[in-house]
């Protein structure tokens, strides 16, 4: 879109027509080196934050489950706290969940 609006701004004497016969004369953006390469970095940032939050969710998922198992029902504000932490969070609760006697003692008084 940048390069559309520089060609239409710099040949300003030429019809619409004649600008687009031009830039299709010229290398598609998505073909470049630069755009394949700024591509294929949003990409795997893309994927790393996806791979990221389903590590987060299949933790907190097995957390709740560990819970329940030990200490019974996990009160909904325990829930929330659980599905917002972060996964060095999770990996601690995780790892306390056999030393905690309950699940305040685990990950907290709930907030008042």
């Amino acid at each position: 879109e940048v390069l559309e609006y520089w060609f239409f701004e710099r040949f300003r004497g030429l019809t619409a027509k004649e600008i687009w016969a031009m830039l299709n004369l010229l290398t598609p953006i998505q073909e470049t080196r630069a755009y394949q390469s700024i591509f294929a970095e949003g990409e795997a940032k893309g994927e790393a934050k996806g791979e990221a939050k389903g590590e987060a969710k299949g933790k907190a998922s097995t957390l709740k489950r560990l819970s329940t198992r030990r200490f019974g029902p996990v009160p909904a504000w325990a829930e929330r706290r659980i599905d917002a932490a972060t996964v060095a969070q999770l990996d601690g609760w995780l790892d306390g969940i056999f030393d905690a006697a309950n699940v305040e003692d685990l990950i907290g008084p709930a907030s008042g």
